[in-house]
């Protein structure tokens, strides 16, 4: 019965993206299944499921406005497979964009990430285990992007009502203030590299500690060194500090957060996916494979660890994932 009501939800949103994609130019529906298996090591316990990783469906497209303008919007949903009807929101967006930029408002990427997360956050799965602020798609915003030649800028505003927070965000408005929530970047191109800077504020509780002082990232990405590639970032809060090196070599990627924090700062240190108040290393191998017209294999072990002397603080996921694109 699961089942039928996921086929039946997807067959309507197909139904209802269908005209709406061919009216803003037939421009694209989509989908990819992402399964795979995988074994998790924790707290002297192993784990082995087969299981979904961010299978999606979801339609985009865009339309001349005339006059330099470009009208263009996106839904993307999650379909759990291993769970018929679990259904949730990944991208939700319009649009307007023209020579003088590009003004989106909705759930999606926006500037911090897109600045300083996004060129470093190259693993399939496991990425952000070990970052000062590692935020993913955020709602309830609107964000500009500008440039001229290899300079690039950018800033989102977050809008919330009261009592609501902003989509895996953390950001949870305690008074009536226009403004929740505020991101600016920047970054420059300086040959085939990129160096990139960005803050966010907000007048609560942010980051991996909790404070509500704001963050700054930079990222160095593009750094050709032979036939390998060097990303390099940074995030700082008050006395917590993170430190990303991402490295691809051909289909081959290593991924590195060392995330050091103030241990003054509170926090229970519990959860070693949560990194509170105690030093965390998160460090990913991978491997893409690519078995033909749109079926592809992907290879991840991911080794985080606590500073602390509990070995349940510890985590080692392996895992291999099918991912096909349907449409």
């Amino acid at each position: 019965m699961k089942f039928k009501t996921t086929a039946i939800a997807m067959a309507v949103a197909g139904i209802v993206a269908a005209p709406v994609a061919v009216q803003a130019g037939a421009d694209e529906i989509y989908a990819s299944a992402r399964v795979g298996a995988w074994n998790v090591d924790q707290s002297d316990s192993q784990n082995s499921e087969v299981r979904s990783f961010a299978s999606r469906f979801g339609a985009k497209g865009e339309t001349d406005l005339g006059n330099g303008l470009t009208g263009y919007g996106r839904y993307e949903w999650n379909v759990d497979m291993n769970n018929a009807g679990d259904i949730s929101n990944r991208h939700r967006y319009v649009g307007v964009k023209a020579d003088w930029g590009n003004v989106l408002i909705g759930q999606t990427n926006q500037t911090f990430y897109n600045f300083v997360v996004g060129p470093i956050d190259n693993p399939w799965w496991h990425s952000g285990y070990a970052m000062v602020n590692y935020r993913g798609r955020t709602d309830n915003a609107i964000t500009y992007k500008g440039g001229s030649g290899n300079f690039n800028f950018g800033a989102t505003v977050y809008m919330v009502k009261e009592g609501d927070k902003v989509a895996k965000g953390g950001v949870a408005p305690d008074d009536d203030d226009d403004i929740d929530a505020f991101e600016a970047a920047a970054s420059m191109a300086i040959g085939d590299m990129t160096l990139a800077a960005a803050m966010q504020s907000t007048e609560t509780s942010h980051g991996s500690d909790g404070s509500d002082e704001d963050i700054f990232g930079f990222a160095l990405s593009g750094i050709g060194i032979g036939e390998t590639t060097l990303n390099l970032a940074a995030q700082m809060q008050e006395d917590d500090t993170g430190i990303v090196v991402d490295w691809l070599i051909g289909n081959f990627y290593a991924h590195a957060e060392v995330l050091m924090l103030d241990k003054d700062s509170g926090g229970n240190g519990t959860d070693p996916l949560d990194p509170d108040d105690q030093d965390v290393v998160s460090l990913t191998l991978g491997y893409t494979q690519s078995l033909g017209r749109k079926t592809t294999m992907y290879y991840e072990i991911n080794h985080i660890d606590k500073d602390t002397d509990q070995s349940s603080d510890d985590r080692t996921a392996v895992m291999a994932v099918l991912k096909y694109d349907i449409i």
